[in-house]
């Protein structure tokens, strides 16, 4: 991070009565006027500027732009939803009105000369804009408040984002936005090209999404080389983050960005101080021949883990937490399918070796049985277990990092990865288990729009691979397959075609493996048995069946097996 003391910067100092608003009936406050640590002042309720040599320069609240306008008056005001505070809107010029029964926010937009030529307008509760006065060629949202030529400009694609900007650094720093969103951003930047340019550093906020990664690369291409950096934001952008309780990572992400070059050019060096495989931990899988096969996995990395229903997905990645818990790495859990009480069960059933729930779920049947005065029957399908068994595991799981995350009612993508952000930031978790994505994605769209859907699981993963690449988590995802004439349930093999959604499902993991099963096979054995294929290894390039696991329901175990069945069991060796 940058040491904030060594950047010279215009910022307001004190507030005083503004002279013309004063005249004119108006800041009864007294306050209305800011003055600024070169001399200079500026009202942002009617326009009167002052230059630092004293020398006033006077603007009137009506302006004619193709006939009268008149600018609508208003108060600064907490906005408490944006979590925005009245000092910050103060700042920046941004205040609070109504007409009638709506209520709107504006701010006041100057040209050059210091001269009020528009008000943008929101409109509360909707994500609604309109301009009133001339909008032709407005200054940047905030650009009144610093002199040019300082250290580091920072820009966002909108106005709530600048303010949430400013205020988490204390509104001590050039923060300023663009006035008409990410379409008209290098029109914009253009206009105000003169005040933009004469900053040694310009860092992009725009929003984390396509239109936003266009448009700053948009106008990183008409700035000078080697004046712009890019932030790359986890979430969609500054509002969400403050919402989210993910600011550290905005300001992480500000402070760390790259210097933009033109299709990711990058000088050795910077690839050179990048952690390489000597910085990764490796560990093994439960299972030997998978752990040879791929040899083990690795931190900083994603597994990706795909089959038809009910093939074992869950079962296999519940196995692999409870591996990392018994080797001591701590592990978050996110199972969108099932309550955290049900993947405890499950962790605990693994412990013990016998399958807690569905003998929990024999003894209901046979209480309520009792109850209809109705025969008991044999339900449980392995021993029961006794209190002190389950105890011993309660206390095991208990004293272990494992964290569970409860989804209901929380599936919006901000709070999803802030919360990934969060085990991987603040509570050192090693591993994080996603089951499944889809789910998650379905779950923050609220509908069933299936191109929407893929556009949400590019930016799932994307933002999973980032995190990993930040922190070194090693994230488990697990992904459906789409609809087709394939048989899965029969144990049809599966390729990375078969992945439903995203291209960047097969793209963006270090590894993905599909698991198939035959669960029509009239052998139980081959019934139960998961054939592990690899579908993609980008460590070394190896492909194919790599072992078999055969699930036994009486404890709730996987181990390894000939994936042939009865022929002979394959060699398993590293590349």
């Amino acid at each position: 991070m940058c040491d904030q003391e060594e950047f010279e910067l215009t910022h307001v100092v004190d507030r005083e009565p503004c002279p013309q608003c004063r005249e004119e009936g108006n800041d009864n406050s007294g306050d209305n006027l800011a003055r600024y640590n070169d001399g200079h002042g500026h009202c942002f309720a009617c326009g009167y500027h002052e230059k630092g040599d004293g020398e006033s320069v006077k603007t009137s609240k009506k302006i004619e732009v193709d006939g009268e306008w008149s600018p609508y008056n208003g108060a600064f005001a907490d906005l408490g939803q944006r979590q925005i505070n009245a000092k910050t809107c103060r700042l920046y010029g941004y205040k609070s009105a109504k007409a009638g029964d709506q209520e709107f926010q504006f701010w006041n937009a100057f040209n050059a000369d210091g001269q009020l030529v528009a008000q943008k307008l929101r409109k509360v509760g909707a994500k609604e804009f309109k301009w009133h006065g001339n909008s032709r060629n407005p200054q940047l949202f905030g650009q009144g408040l610093f002199k040019k030529g300082g250290r580091r400009l920072i820009v966002t694609e909108g106005e709530i984002d600048c303010m949430t900007v400013s205020q988490l650094m204390e509104n001590k720093w050039p923060v300023v936005s663009l006035p008409n969103g990410a379409a008209s951003a290098v029109r914009d930047v253009k206009n105000n090209l003169d005040f933009v340019a004469s900053y040694e550093e310009v860092v992009l906020v725009f929003d984390n999404d396509e239109a936003g990664r266009d448009a700053a690369q948009a106008v990183a291409d008409i700035l000078p080389p080697g004046k712009t950096k890019i932030a790359r934001t986890m979430l969609k952008d500054a509002t969400e983050h403050l919402l989210a309780g993910a600011t550290p990572s905005l300001i992480t992400a500000i402070w760390e960005a790259q210097l933009y070059s033109p299709d990711e050019i990058l000088h050795v060096s910077n690839v050179m101080a990048q952690k390489d495989l000597s910085d990764q931990e490796v560990w093994a899988f439960p299972w030997p021949q998978l752990t040879d096969y791929l040899i083990g996995q690795r931190s900083g990395e994603i597994t990706l883990w795909t089959s038809g229903t009910g093939s074992g997905k869950s079962t296999i990645v519940r196995e692999l937490m409870y591996h990392h818990l018994a080797e001591g790495r701590s592990v978050g859990a996110i199972m969108l399918e099932e309550t955290p009480m049900e993947t405890i069960y499950d962790l605990i059933s693994l412990h013990i070796s016998k399958p807690v729930r569905a003998i929990r779920a024999g003894k209901m049947m046979n209480e309520l049985r009792d109850r209809m005065g109705m025969e008991q029957v044999a339900v449980n399908i392995a021993e029961d277990y006794t209190e002190e068994e389950y105890a011993g595991a309660q206390k095991w799981l208990g004293d272990t990092g494992f964290y569970v995350y409860d989804h209901e009612g929380h599936n919006a993508m901000a709070n999803l990865m802030a919360r990934m952000e969060y085990m991987a930031t603040s509570l050192g978790v090693k591993v994080i288990v996603l089951d499944h994505i889809t789910a998650a994605a379905t779950a923050m769209l609220g509908e069933d729009d299936q191109n929407n859907e893929r556009i949400l699981i590019d930016n799932i993963m994307k933002a999973c691979r980032s995190l990993c690449v930040r922190t070194g988590v090693h994230i488990d995802i697990i992904s459906q397959l789409r609809k087709s004439d394939k048989a899965y349930e029969e144990g049809s093999r599966i390729t990375l075609q078969d992945l439903r959604g995203s291209g960047s499902l097969a793209s963006v993991p270090n590894t993905v493996i599909g698991l198939e099963r035959d669960r029509q096979a009239g052998n139980p054995t081959e019934a139960n048995t998961t054939t592990v294929r690899v579908l993609k290894n980008r460590l070394t390039g190896r492909a194919g069946v790599a072992t078999g696991l055969f699930y036994d329901a009486n404890t709730s175990r996987l181990s390894e097996v000939d994936p042939n069945f009865g022929g002979d069991v394959p060699e398993f060796s590293s590349v």
